[in-house]
């Protein structure tokens, strides 16, 4: 670990220069690359350590134990560990969906399974650890909703104070949420009005900054990021000792992707694999996409929509890096595939997720269209949230539900209409 801390130390991907964990502006990112690119620092695991904690998986029995179980792979020392049962999601065949996109080797990752219904709780497990092995008091974050609602959990769990700025416009389930878990909650008009007042409290009073925090597109703190790591490490348990051939996520600032990409280098690193997979990006507006044509990092346009989570109009460094370094892919998806999409899903194998979860499974759909996808690859999207976070977002594509008078009707013919369906 570093310097005496029970945390890994940090090291710029670009330049190599070297963070201290316990300067918080470390976590607004490398400052010797912020004039050109913003760029998140990452966590130096040494690869030995990491090896030693990877090689058995193969070899462990199945079981809920949850993501500290690999703790010698993860930049935080386990004495600080701080669980609630995060990891061990269910990876499920879909197979009507499958069929119907073309893709018959295609299954989800059910991050809904996690104890706030979401993938930030591995974020979240971590980057709580981490400001734990720092004697930090108070955990905040920047979100609108499933990040602070997981930031607020762990620090109930951890008995820390937590602070989460939001936006007024997200719905009221994620305020109430982030609001049941005990977290001083404060909505403001802006994206960037969250950023300052979360910059105030980490420069005057030492807050923790679990997510990105500023207006620069960097990223959450390094040491949470690598809580995504798990991911690849249960997807190579679950398949067998193998990898697929793509992984397909929703992406914001990339967090996610570039922690998954970790993880799956780590694997390659210890000899567990001989490859990678492709990581696949859906995304709503296009900026990863526009970055990885070489035209920087400049925002695009955005538009209202029901995948709120993940409408941000910048891409990252981070997230750029790992689509290149897996020979991956961004795409694009429009507001009516994910729709359908989240609508297919939910009733043709039964999972009921939010509209950005839905994101990844509409770009299956894409790319199989594109030839990008073969019949034959096999495929995992990842399905980050539940549809309970925001229960209203694809009611446009749901029927009403009939009121049936038994004074008016007989229950006969009620019946056998709708055993004609």
């Amino acid at each position: 670990m570093s310097g005496g801390l029970d945390l890994a130390p940090l090291r710029c991907p670009r330049c190599g220069h070297t963070g201290d964990p316990r300067d918080l502006t470390t976590y607004q990112g490398c400052p010797g690359c912020a004039p050109d690119v913003p760029v998140n620092y990452v966590c130096d695991v040494p690869p030995g350590r990491v090896a030693a904690a990877l090689r058995p998986a193969a070899d462990r029995p199945r079981g809920h134990r949850g993501l500290w179980r690999w703790a010698g792979a993860l930049p935080v020392d386990a004495v600080h560990a701080v669980s609630l049962g995060e990891g061990d999601t269910p990876l499920l065949p879909l197979p009507r969906l499958g069929a119907r996109f073309g893709a018959p080797r295609l299954a989800v990752k059910n991050e809904s399974a996690n104890p706030t219904w979401s993938h930030k709780d591995r974020l979240c497990a971590l980057a709580v650890a981490a400001a734990r092995a720092l004697g930090a008091t108070t955990v905040t974050a920047a979100s609108t909703g499933n990040h602070g609602a997981s930031l607020a959990a762990y620090a109930a769990r951890a008995g820390l104070h937590c602070v989460i700025f939001t936006l007024a416009s997200v719905p009221a389930t994620m305020k109430t949420l982030m609001l049941s878990y005990g977290a001083d909650v404060v909505a403001v008009p802006t994206s960037e009005h969250r950023y300052v007042l979360m910059a105030e409290g980490v420069r005057r009073h030492g807050w923790y900054p679990a997510s990105n925090g500023s207006g620069r597109p960097v990223g959450s703190t390094p040491y949470g990021i690598d809580g995504y790591k798990t991911i690849a490490y249960e997807l190579f348990e679950q398949l067998g000792g193998r990898v697929p051939d793509a992984v397909v996520l929703p992406v914001t600032y990339g967090d996610c992707l570039s922690g998954v990409h970790r993880g799956f280098a780590d694997l390659r690193a210890a000899g567990l694999v001989d490859r990678v997979p492709r990581l696949v990006a859906a995304e709503l507006f296009g900026a990863l996409a526009q970055a990885l044509t070489g035209r920087g990092l400049p925002p695009v346009p955005t538009r209202e929509t029901v995948a709120f989570s993940i409408s941000t109009p910048r891409a990252t460094h981070q997230a750029v890096e790992a689509i290149r370094a897996t020979g991956g892919i961004a795409v694009p998806v429009t507001e009516e595939e994910l729709l359908e999409a989240g609508y297919l899903l939910a009733t043709n194998e039964g999972l009921f997720v939010e509209a950005s979860s839905a994101v990844g499974v509409a770009a299956v759909g894409t790319l199989v269209r594109a030839g990008r996808i073969r019949p034959d690859d096999e495929v995992v999207c990842v399905l980050t949230s539940s549809g309970l976070k925001d229960p209203d977002a694809g009611r446009a594509l749901l029927p009403d539900v009939p009121v049936i008078d038994l004074d008016q009707a007989a229950p006969a013919e009620v019946v056998a209409q709708l055993d004609q369906r």
